[in-house]
């Protein structure tokens, strides 16, 4: 009795044993587990509210940049980034920089409004712009001197890390990290273009233009010489078109092609009345100068054919008036070619 008793008992102290041993192997095998996990960088959402100070397109009084942009400096968290907004079409990169600006007097221009008037621009309009963020960590930073926009410094064999902010899953993407010597916000078109083409359209092959000369016409057209307030009017001096009724009329561009075919091009606005609707007034900056507008052809009857492709529109990216908003075609019973006659 007494043995099987010892039996049992060492049965149970047996059992304890491996229990114990199977318990400290898990806890072994849980903290090698532990220290194999690498931390991983919480990636930075630059278009977080908190990091948001402001569009700029003045970098400081000397410098202007050629796109709109932000930045954001913290020496001993985030660092330093700055957010670009590289338009991906000529047109619209030649809008910022060279006509934002265009008739603006430094001297009394007031920078610090600039934030509200580059948002109303850029925020409908995300997809015209590949959208960058040029990173440096804050190990990188020298604020010695302090840590503001003026003070601080990149330290010898700094990094920085590219991003491209994507459209579809609203997230930022890491495009390349390397060596810098430039301070986020002195990054320009040319360097993002440069970098990642494939981002951006590949230019056109060169097209042999047309060559084009003055235009030697004269007269006044429309598709009722009884209306008299739509009028195609050809000058020595002006050239004006109705491009909406009698409320907005503008200075073309004609030239000669051949002797029946003319181009148009926009020129300026002539006369904008103040009751156009505001969805129809048009920037006259906004409009580009060197898209064609429409082509005409000078029919052998008289009559001209009037082939029209509306107004490009810079900023928007798209044609203004390529429909029933311009007269000539509204009166066409929204047909387009516009067969128009001589009224004189």
């Amino acid at each position: 009795m007494e043995m099987q008793l010892n039996k049992i008992l060492y049965t149970i102290v047996i059992l304890l044993l491996l229990s114990c041993k199977g318990t400290a192997q898990e806890n072994i095998q849980s903290t090698s587990n532990s220290q194999n996990i690498k931390p991983v960088d919480k990636q930075i959402d630059f278009f977080s509210k908190k990091y948001f100070t402001g569009y700029n397109l003045a970098i400081d009084e000397s410098n202007l940049s050629d796109h709109p942009y932000f930045s954001y400096l913290d020496c001993k968290n985030e660092g330093y980034f700055s957010v670009h907004f590289i338009p991906k079409e000529n047109d619209l990169q030649l809008f910022w920089s060279e006509d934002y600006y265009k008739k603006t007097d430094f001297n009394t221009y007031d920078f610090e409004k600039d934030n509200k008037k580059i948002e109303s621009l850029i925020k409908n309009n995300l997809n015209a712009y590949n959208i960058f963020s040029y990173y440096v960590k804050n190990k990188y930073l020298d604020s010695n001197n302090g840590c503001t926009l003026e003070s601080v410094w990149l330290n010898k064999n700094t990094n920085a890390e590219i991003y491209l902010y994507n459209h579809k899953s609203n997230k930022w993407d890491l495009l390349k990290s390397e060596s810098s010597e430039i301070l986020p916000p002195y990054a320009d078109n040319k360097f993002f273009i440069s970098n990642f083409p494939n981002l951006f359209p590949k230019p056109n092959k060169i097209i042999k233009q047309e060559k084009t000369f003055p235009s030697d016409l004269e007269g006044e057209w429309a598709v009722n010489c009884g209306n008299g307030l739509t009028t195609f009017s050809i000058g020595k001096e002006e050239n004006i078109i109705s491009l909406y009724g009698n409320s907005i009329y503008i200075n073309v561009q004609v030239e000669k092609l051949t002797d029946r075919e003319y181009i148009l091009k926009f020129k300026n606005i002539a006369t904008q009345e103040n009751w156009v609707e505001e969805s129809l007034k048009i920037t006259e900056s906004d409009i580009s100068k060197d898209k064609i507008i429409g082509k005409f052809f000078i029919k052998k009857d008289g009559k001209v054919e009037l082939h029209w492709i509306g107004l490009y529109n810079m900023k928007k990216q798209k044609l203004d008036y390529a429909g029933k908003d311009f007269s000539l075609i509204r009166e066409n019973r929204g047909k387009n070619p516009v067969i128009l006659e001589k009224c004189s």
